[in-house]
């Protein structure tokens, strides 16, 4: 009777396998035709998502083909090793006469194994995102599953076993190597370790390195880009200095110590030196691949890739630095830039090229960039201009690249604006917000936070369609910023240059305010000289404090209409605390440099420095995520890396290969924390058998290894939740 039921059992689940196996069929089948329909109509995203899941998906068979052999050469029995993860599309194995091959096998179909088949079934499943290995007695759960097989990994012995468990961390690290190898070999191009732009009253530009500083040195380390001067301060301890030694220009070396600070304002919560990355005065020539972007940004600028930047109002400038300079002090509402063209894009050097200029828009912002005073008001010789709103900011979503890249030129930031219909708009100029006329930029910010998700009543001043002025009532609602975690009023403001009406004075060191000029005064001469805009009171400031010596000024201003007198003004120092920039940014491509090996021999040095730079880092970065001196925020989860790689796919093969090689480095670290469902915590258990004599028991490794996970977990989903905002709100 019992032989006849499980006879009926077997008989009756036989077709539910069927079914099973066809509907498996069916379903992968649409999936994958789905999947080629959207890839034929989004060539270039599906190839870009192709190579993300084919760079992941070569990692993890990396790691997985460690263990793999590993075993294999450790006398454990490998049933099954697995290009891919999900559903088996393909399995073969050698048999001792020919080959067994299964196409779309049966879901939990039992093979039969002859004497003299190969142990082992190579397979393929249906996504490309990795791999696995299979050996007999072997569980991921940590708990190894009783065989009687010598050949079971439970039943080999335990150095062995360790050797199995950490060879796939070894071989991503080899890995790692053997890429950042074939790069140096065949030369690629990375930000060198060249000082760019130095933050004022940060650490760098306290020790005295300016623009154009080569580093060649940092703790000690002298194989070094711009990654490793980037990294240092971000991985210090709090108060730690880090030495960097510089190039001067004799050739001869320079050695500084400097000591990392979080910058005031910043919402990563890392330290930093205040340099950045040197820069050309080319425009990013890899926007060509793009011919959509690259008709976008030359309506935005009238610039095109390649174009280089030859002078600025009719001055020669070669550096960025000299392009910096001039661009501060150009008070004016419009500047010209000459740039030499050749476009279309020609393949020979010796083409000739045009001279073109281009007009851009000047603005001036409410405060300067300054690393430890977030609200360093900008002013002329104390006089502070009124506040405008240069635009709204947009709503919160996905930030494609391209948006990166138009948010980038457009100054533009994606801050919450949740009103129904916009209460401000771009050009309005802030006549009083809350109870405070003529706010400077410090108290804008200060009056969102008092008025958080609460009614704000601001007048403004609106230019209407006949060239007249009229005060107008809104309000608006400051909500929290999900980037920043500031209260913002959704607006980017800049000063009011156009008119010369002082909403503030203010003292600053080395320049007391002019405290006799009223709030909204109209300015109507400097010296005797009429002005019309605060461009020609900067102007005439910065001229008639050359000519005096005493640097004595006369200001003449109007109120409301009617003369109101004469001020003088007096400074000790520059007189201008403000700098000019040009309205809508534009897109220069950074300083690179080939880093190129003259022999293999070489090329396996740097590769090895290159991958324990990048582990080493990691380790140092856990050691400081437990001390708190790293915030969690500065991490990259599964979603991070995944956008990051996105990213990079579209940007060039070598620079690909090489993010791959830096996740094949971390990957390597990570796997080797001593946490139950990673290696690291599997060579925990190992030692503690070899030291006890016996396996940790089930009813003790279960509620560890449920501990294990819920912390992993735990630290994927906070991760994951600060990708998220990076990702979606340009963070």
């Amino acid at each position: 009777m019992t032989e006849q039921n499980e006879q009926a059992q077997q008989d009756s689940s036989e077709p539910q396998a069927e079914q099973n196996n066809n509907k498996q069929l069916i379903f992968s089948l649409a999936i994958a035709v789905v999947a080629i329909m959207w890839g034929i109509n989004n060539p270039s995203t599906a190839l870009r998502i192709l190579a993300v899941m084919l760079g992941f998906g070569g990692i993890i068979m990396i790691h997985e083909f460690g263990h793999f052999i590993v075993a294999k050469l450790g006398g454990i029995k490998v049933e099954a090793f697995s290009i891919g993860m999900g559903p088996v599309i393909l399995g073969i194995r050698k048999r001792k006469k020919g080959w067994k091959i299964r196409l779309m096998p049966k879901i939990g179909e039992e093979q039969q194994v002859e004497e003299g088949d190969n142990e082992t079934e190579y397979q393929i499943a249906l996504l490309p995102i990795g791999g696995f290995v299979r050996m007999l007695g072997q569980s991921d759960s940590g708990a190894a599953d009783e065989n009687d097989d010598p050949r079971s990994y439970s039943n080999r012995p335990i150095w062995i076993r360790i050797c199995v468990v950490s060879a796939g961390v070894i071989f991503n690290a080899i890995g790692a190597i053997i890429i950042f190898m074939i790069l140096f070999m065949n030369g690629i191009d990375l930000k060198p370790a060249v000082v760019g732009r130095v933050l004022p009253n940060s650490p760098a530009y306290d020790v005295g390195l300016v623009e154009g500083d080569k580093i060649v040195e940092v703790n000690g380390e002298r194989f070094v880009d711009f990654e490793s001067v980037l990294l240092a301060p971000a991985l210090s301890k709090p108060g730690e200095p880090i030495t960097f030694v510089k190039q001067l220009p004799d050739g001869t070396e320079e050695s500084i110590e400097i000591v990392a600070e979080k910058r005031v304002g910043d919402p990563t919560n890392l330290r930093y030196t205040g340099i950045s990355p040197a820069a050309t005065l080319t425009i990013e020539p890899r926007i060509e691949q793009d011919p959509q972007l690259v008709e976008d940004i030359y309506e935005l600028t009238g610039l095109y890739p390649g174009d280089q930047v030859k002078t600025f109002n009719g001055t020669a400038v070669s550096t960025p630095l000299g392009f910096g300079e001039q661009q501060a002090k150009a008070f004016q509402p419009e500047i010209q830039i000459g740039v030499s063209r050749q476009w279309p894009p020609s393949e020979d050097p010796a083409a000739p090229r045009s001279m073109i200029t281009v007009n851009f828009p000047m603005e001036v912002a409410p405060v300067l960039d300054n690393f430890r005073d977030e609200y360093d008001l900008a002013n002329f010789g104390s006089l502070v201009p009124r506040l405008k709103v240069k635009a709204m900011h947009e709503p919160p979503k996905v930030v494609s690249l391209f948006g990166r890249i138009k948010k980038a030129i457009l100054r533009q930031s994606t801050s919450e604006q949740t009103d129904e219909l916009p209460a401000l708009q771009e050009g309005d100029i802030l006549v009083k917000v809350g109870d405070q006329e003529l706010p400077n930029f410090r108290q804008l910010r200060e009056l969102a936070t008092e008025f958080k998700n609460k009614p704000m009543p601001v007048t403004v001043l609106r230019s209407d369609e006949a060239g007249g002025e009229q005060v107008i009532e809104v309000t608006v609602f400051p909500k929290t910023d999900p980037a920043t975690d500031r209260v913002l009023m959704g607006i980017a403001a800049v000063l009011d240059m156009d008119n010369p009406v002082v909403a503030q004075t203010i003292s600053t060191s080395g320049q007391a305010a002019v405290s006799n000029i009223p709030v909204g005064a109209t300015i109507v001469a400097v010296d005797g000289q009429p002005v019309d805009s605060f461009y020609e009171i900067a102007t005439r400031i910065q001229e008639s404090a050359k000519e005096n010596p005493e640097q004595r000024v006369s200001i003449d201003y109007e109120i409301n209409g009617q003369a109101g007198g004469m001020a003088v003004m007096i400074s000790k120092h520059e007189p201008i605390h403000a700098h000019a920039s040009i309205a809508i940014g534009i897109p220069f491509a950074d300083l690179t440099h080939e880093f190129r090996a003259s022999n293999p021999i070489e090329a396996m040095q740097m590769g090895l420095k290159k991958a324990w730079q990048f582990v080493w880092r990691s380790y140092v970065t856990l050691g400081r995520l437990f001390q708190r001196s790293v915030p969690v925020s500065a991490l990259s989860g599964p979603v991070g890396i995944i956008s990051m790689t996105y990213q990079v796919a579209g940007d060039s093969l070598d620079h690909y290969l090489y993010f791959l090689g830096l996740i094949s480095s971390c990957l390597a670290v990570m796997n080797l924390m001593p946490l139950p469902v990673l290696d690291g915590g599997h060579i925990v258990l190992l030692i503690i058998e070899k030291i006890t004599g016996k396996p940790v028991h089930e009813k003790i490794l279960a509620p560890i290894m449920y501990i294990g996970l819920a912390l992993l977990l735990g630290l994927v989903l906070v991760i994951t939740y600060h990708d998220l905002i990076r990702i979606l709100f340009g963070r």
